[in-house]
């Protein structure tokens, strides 16, 4: 049984796709668009859902239509880079526990891997995802309530980066394949 309130997620879907030049929010994969596949599975982990738009916002709250029970909430400031829209969804989501930030393009990260995350929550540690190829951590990850005031302060494209990198945190490694960002036309090769 989910404790209220301390799990919320906090999925990022607003950004430009300026690299790919069409919102990656609404490409399909095995006939489904990322934004709903991120959705699904975030509803496989929480109730708290709140998704990030900015870019082709009535777009994706019309992929969005049938899911009533999530909170969809528009970064005005979207074109500033990730860092406002984790700071924009931290506004909301202050009042739980933990936070877990999932991005809209990895359609490959398993329930799995999510579950894997949730089961580490000590409210106190980072967790967060460490990719097969590379030691950084970074995304989906849970940030307890007491890190709360440095993700609210963002406002650049760098996103929670540096916070990943200066705190100590729980790792859970991401095979190499589950690991991808649909950012570039290569990557779309991903999606076939």
């Amino acid at each position: 049984m989910e404790k209220l309130n301390n799990l919320a997620i906090l999925i990022l879907a607003a950004g430009t796709s300026s690299r790919l030049g069409k919102p990656k929010q609404l490409l399909k994969y095995k006939n489904e668009s990322l934004l709903k596949i991120a959705v699904k599975k975030a509803l496989k982990i929480s109730s708290n859902i709140f998704v990030v738009l900015g870019h082709e916002k009535e777009k994706c709250e019309q992929e969005l239509k049938e899911f009533k029970n999530i909170n969809l909430i528009y970064n005005k400031n979207y074109k500033d880079g990730m860092g406002t829209s984790i700071s924009f969804g931290i506004s909301y989501t202050k009042y739980f526990e933990n936070t877990l930030i999932m991005l809209c393009d990895q359609p490959f990260i398993p329930i799995k891997h999510l579950n894997s995350l949730k089961k580490e929550i000590d409210n106190k540690s980072i967790i967060s995802s460490i990719y097969e190829e590379n030691e950084n951590s970074t995304v989906p990850a849970i940030f307890p309530k007491k890190f709360y005031n440095k993700l609210l302060k963002l406002d650049t494209n760098k996103g929670a980066k540096e916070i990943l990198k200066k705190e100590k945190n729980i790792s859970i490694k991401l095979l190499k394949e589950y690991s991808i960002d649909i950012d570039t036309k290569e990557d779309l090769n991903y999606l076939e």
